[in-house]
Formats: C-alpha cells, structure tokens, sequence
C-alpha cells in the first residue's frame, strides 16, 4: 500500500490539517482491513468496486450512518483518485462507486434579537475575562469565522485602516473579512488591556494565565454563554458561523459575497443557507398571514422565485 506517500501529498500540496489527515488514514486503514480479511488482497491493484461495495454494506450492517459513510467513501476516493493520477495503479475503482444519499439538514442557528440578548448581557461584565468572552462571541456572529480560526488570530492580523481581519482559513488559505468600526474600536481596548497584563503570546485569545486560549477553553466558554440565554437547540461555535452566514443572507447578501467571507471552497457549501432562509420565510408567512391558518397557500409563482 502507498499510504505514506498519500499523507505526504496531504500534507505538502494539500496542506490538510493533521487531525483531517488522521481522518483520512483511518477510514482507508479500515477499508484496507476488510479488503485483506474478507478478499485476501493487500496490494492496490488488485482492489475492485465490488471489494469495496463489500466494505461498505458491512458498515451499512454495522449501524454507520449514511453520512460517516460518505465520508470515508469521499477519504478513499481521494486517495485512489491519487494513486491513479500517480500511475501507482493501472485502474481506478472508485470510479463506480456512489456514495449513500444523506438527507441535508438544515443548520441551527441563533436568532438576531436572541444574539443581541446574548451580547447585552456580556457587555455588563467590564473585567478583562468578561471584555473576552463578549468579543469572542460577536466576532464569531459578526465575521462567521470557524473556532479554529479565531484561536490562530493574532493582533498583527487586524487592519484597522482598512477595517479588515486577516484570516488564515483550511488549507493554510488566507482571506480577509470586514470588521465594524465599533467593534474594532473593541478590540483595541482589549488589546491594550491584554498588554498591561504581561501577556507574551502574539494571539488575540488569551486564556486566565494570559496565554493563547485553547481549543476547549473556547468551545466551553461559548457553550456555557449560550445555554444559558439562547433558546438554540445546539450551543457551539459552529452555530453561530451558522447564525452569521443564515442571518446575513437574510438580510440582503448575495451567496457569492457569503462563500468569500466564511472561506467555503464551493458554492454548494454555502447553498445549504439559502434553505434555511427559505423555511424561515415560510414559517413567517404562516404565522403572519391572516388566511394561513385556513390552509391559504401562498402563490406558487412566489415560492418558486423564492426557492430560485
């Protein structure tokens, strides 16, 4: 098998993440377990879509969602698709391969006027801890950036001239999002908080020791601040890059300027939005219109340019 060569592509030309590479190796490391158990075969060219279709109905069997499987279906055909693209196998398996439907859902997200509760409410608390976690959670809402994101931001990376955040995104991509005046007028002021405390580190984010925050330490802080005033049904970071990308669209922003700002590599990514903004039209409509409760329905003309 060439799966030391794989992660070097991954890791060189692809630039994935340690923890995205580890995914990858895993899921075809199981693939290559079943292959050898259940065929005898452990060299690449040797490997059929019927060997593979064999792994994938015993992960069906073993109660793996459709959407895990997907993933690993999506890890071994990059890393044949590789191999081919290498001439390291005369022919590509996977290329009769189809991956399970899954059912999109739409995203959580938390509502403006639940946000701005969120966001009152922290802005009581002036201690340098308190400063934080409010700026913590209104850059999350108001640039849409990932948790993992907002832990790299350092203060070099603010252009207050420009009003803009550089970001260093998946794949070691950079972008740039726009960032309010008033809200960069916040952060100065933490920072310079953040200085007359001794804190050494180059990162925004500072935990209680005045070191970079952690991973945990973030996702905990937020978790805990929107459980406690969001009706939300899920609390994470996450939800409110959700609540940005859902809420801006809301208000008038098209798909294209949203892909830029969140660092989506496709469109289709940033698609899944639209249909959250649909069904809250909807859900509007009905509690609006004075005939809804009759079984009016709205005009199809209207809901097809909607859903356009």
């Amino acid at each position: 098998m060439n799966v030391d060569k794989f992660v070097e592509f991954l890791k060189s030309e692809k630039r994935y993440s340690p923890h995205t590479i580890l995914a990858y190796t895993a899921d075809i490391a199981q693939f290559e377990e079943c292959a050898e158990r259940e065929c005898g075969v452990t060299d690449e060219n040797d490997v059929t879509a019927p060997m593979i279709r064999i792994w994938l109905v015993e992960l069906k069997e073993r109660g793996v969602s459709n959407r895990s499987i997907g993933r690993k279906v999506a890890s071994l055909r990059t890393y044949f698709n590789f191999l081919d693209r290498a001439g390291l196998i005369e022919h590509n398996p996977m290329l009769k391969i189809v991956a399970p439907k899954v059912t999109r859902k739409n995203p959580n997200v938390v509502l403006t006027d639940e946000m701005e509760r969120v966001l009152a409410e922290k802005q009581q608390d002036t201690s340098f801890i308190g400063v934080r976690d409010s700026l913590i959670l209104e850059l999350l809402y108001a640039t849409g950036m990932r948790q993992a994101e907002m832990l790299e931001v350092e203060e070099g990376d603010i252009d207050y001239e420009a009003q803009e955040i550089r970001i260093q995104g998946k794949g070691r991509k950079e972008r740039i999002v726009p960032v309010s005046p008033m809200l960069l007028e916040r952060i100065k002021e933490y920072i310079d908080r953040k200085h007359a405390l001794n804190s050494k580190t180059p990162k925004l984010f500072v935990n209680r020791r005045y070191e970079a925050m952690s991973k945990k330490q973030l996702y905990t802080m937020v978790c805990k601040e929107m459980e406690a005033i969001s009706s939300s049904a899920q609390h994470s970071p996450h939800v409110l890059r959700h609540s940005f990308a859902t809420n801006t669209l809301s208000e008038g922003a098209d798909v294209s300027s949203i892909k830029e700002m969140m660092g989506h590599s496709s469109l289709a990514a940033t698609q899944v939005y639209t249909h959250t903004t649909i069904e809250e039209l909807k859900k509007a409509y009905k509690l609006a219109h004075p005939r809804a409760d009759e079984g009016y329905e709205t005009p199809k003309e209207a809901i097809e340019k909607i859903e356009e």
